[in-house]
Parts: C-alpha cells; sequence; structure tokens
C-alpha cells in the first residue's frame, strides 16, 4: 500500500472521529445541545452576515446547529443544536435536534459549519416541525472564512451560514434535521413531544433562560 493512500485513509478515520465526537461534555445532554445552539447563533451574530434585528423580532421559530464535515472523496456531516418557537410569553424551551448529511465529490478538507435557520411563517415552521427539513444553503468566501445568506427553496425561511475550514466557501445541502426523541425524553420526561415542548408544557431546562435572553438580544 502505498505512502500516499496510508495517508489518505488516516486522514478519513481522523475526519470520522471528529465528526462523531462533536459535541460538549456536560452532565445534561439537553445542555449540550443548548450551548452548541447558543454557540452558533453567536457565531452567525458576530460574522460578516449577522441576522438583521428586525426578522429576529419577527421570527416565529428558530432552529440553530453547530456542524463539523470532513470529507475525502465523500462529505460526512453531523451537528448538534435546538430548535425553538416564539411564544407570546417569550421563546419555548428548546427542543434538541441533530444533523446529518452525506454528499458524494470531490471534497477535501475539513470544515466547521453554524446553521440558523430562521422562520418568518408559522405554518411553515410547523411543517418543518411535522416533517423535518431538507434543504440547501450556501455561502462564498474566502478559504478560512465563509459567511453568508439564502433562502430556502419552497419555504418561507432564511438559513444564515458561517463556515471556517478548508473549503474555499460554504456549501450545504441534502441536510435531513434528526430529532433527539431521547435526550427530549430525559430533559422533559418520557411523554414528552416535540410539538408539546415547543408549545411552552414545560419549564425551562437549565440554559433555556439564557438562551432565549441570547435570542432576544440578538448577540
Amino acid at each position: 500500500m502505498s505512502r500516499t493512500v496510508i495517508s489518505t485513509f488516516v486522514l478519513v478515520l481522523a475526519m470520522s472521529h471528529m465528526v462523531v465526537g462533536i459535541g460538549c461534555t456536560s452532565q445534561s445532554a439537553i445542555l449540550d445541545h443548548i450551548t452548541e445552539g447558543g454557540d452558533a447563533f453567536q457565531s452567525v451574530q458576530t460574522s460578516g452576515a449577522p441576522i438583521p434585528a428586525e426578522e429576529l423580532k419577527s421570527a416565529v421559530g428558530i432552529a440553530m446547529l453547530k456542524c463539523f464535515q470532513a470529507g475525502v472523496v465523500f462529505g460526512m456531516m453531523g451537528g448538534n443544536g435546538v430548535v425553538v418557537k416564539k411564544l407570546p410569553a417569550g421563546w419555548s424551551p428548546p427542543a434538541a435536534v441533530g444533523l446529518v448529511k452525506g454528499d458524494f465529490g470531490a471534497l477535501i478538507g475539513a470544515q466547521s459549519l453554524d446553521i440558523v435557520m430562521v422562520f418568518s411563517d408559522a405554518v411553515a415552521f410547523d411543517d418543518f416541525v411535522a416533517n423535518g427539513s431538507y434543504f440547501y444553503a450556501g455561502a462564498q468566501g474566502t478559504a478560512a472564512t465563509a459567511t453568508g445568506e439564502t433562502t430556502a427553496a419552497g419555504a418561507p425561511v432564511k438559513t444564515f451560514v458561517r463556515a471556517v475550514g478548508l473549503y474555499g466557501g460554504a456549501s450545504i445541502g441534502g441536510m435531513g434535521i434528526d430529532f433527539k426523541e431521547k435526550t427530549n425524553a430525559d430533559a422533559y420526561g418520557a411523554d414528552a413531544t416535540f410539538v408539546d415542548i415547543l408549545n411552552g408544557k414545560f419549564p425551562q431546562p437549565p440554559g433555556g433562560m439564557e438562551l432565549a435572553k441570547k435570542l432576544n438580544s440578538g448577540t
């Protein structure tokens, strides 16, 4: 086996472990998701293309995910975050979600992605909650960082992306949102549904109030 092939194999293994190992290490899975979602939101807001204040104010729901992508020959992506819904009394408790992707192509490098989806329409948000979301978003920038905004096709939702890594720009597509049933059940109870959490039928978990304050302040 040539040295080049061995090096490539080792790089793939290392990237795979990075994808699998993404996440915080607190004693609470829901707190980890909240922290990652909040970090993704803050990253976007300190980028060159933050979410406009008026769009945050009018949002009916927000999904925030911190992801890691790696690829040699094929691409892999994993990530965690939360979804929140705007209620009359404020932001709902966060519901834990994950993100998965598999893109084939000549992708060489590694890239972290912070993704924030801002929903401006209640029907679109309810459909997202009911079915998950497969969407495309892109951002063009330098090899070090890329920021951008795009509107997901077929739904009144804007996706804001900040990317850091080895790719010349950010490109995400074919993504699936995975609702973390076990994490949510551990945090809110075995009978807690995704809809019930977002409708405010449970108290805020640790970190939930802090995330709500961050969303209200826009930072």
